[in-house]
């Protein structure tokens, strides 16, 4: 049971930064398949949601999923407003952005005490921070230093997906004995 909620954990963030990347790629090289690659982006909150409901009831699954579609959906926003020169319209997004971080923080630590809000908050941040730099790198066309800046975002997802398994891990132990 550890190893199949593990593996479902990372593979669903592993999704989550891959198609997020796919979207990245799409939106800034104006590549025709932006509407099919947003499609599939946005069956991983669905995705992550799902594992999450096998603990939880499905109320606290459905808002996971909403928070994490507004993430994605946010983030390929600020994509579009950074391709397109407004850096204003990017700023006030980028806040919108943060603002969803900290709601995930403060959702997540509400349902589990092993996800302390503060520890979560500083890992969704740092999420942030290493996908902004690889969205400002692509756009920059300096592809050397993007796909570093990849390399981090997967590192850090799967990071953060182990962090989710062990607190549900340590929140329901009678289930993975």
């Amino acid at each position: 049971m550890r190893k199949v909620l593990s593996n479902s954990m990372r593979m669903a963030w592993s999704q989550h930064v891959y198609w997020a990347r796919m979207l990245l790629i799409s939106i800034a090289e104006r590549l025709k398949d932006e509407k099919e690659v947003t499609a599939r982006l946005l069956k991983n909150p669905t995705d992550i949601a799902n594992i999450f409901a096998n603990y939880y009831p499905a109320n606290v699954a459905k808002s996971i999923e909403t928070l994490l579609t507004d993430h994605l959906t946010i983030g390929a926003e600020i994509i579009t407003s950074l391709r397109d020169g407004k850096s204003d319209e990017a700023q006030a997004l980028t806040k919108k952005w943060y603002q969803n971080a900290d709601e995930m923080a403060t959702a997540f630590s509400g349902i589990n005490p092993y996800y302390g809000k503060e520890e979560l908050r500083k890992m969704l941040y740092m999420h942030l921070e290493l996908t902004t730099k690889e969205v400002v790198t692509r756009l920059a066309g300096n592809y050397p230093a993007d796909i570093q800046a990849f390399d981090a975002v997967e590192e850090e997802a799967l990071k953060m997906a182990d962090f989710f398994t062990r607190g549900i891990m340590q929140r329901f132990p009678r289930r993975f004995n």
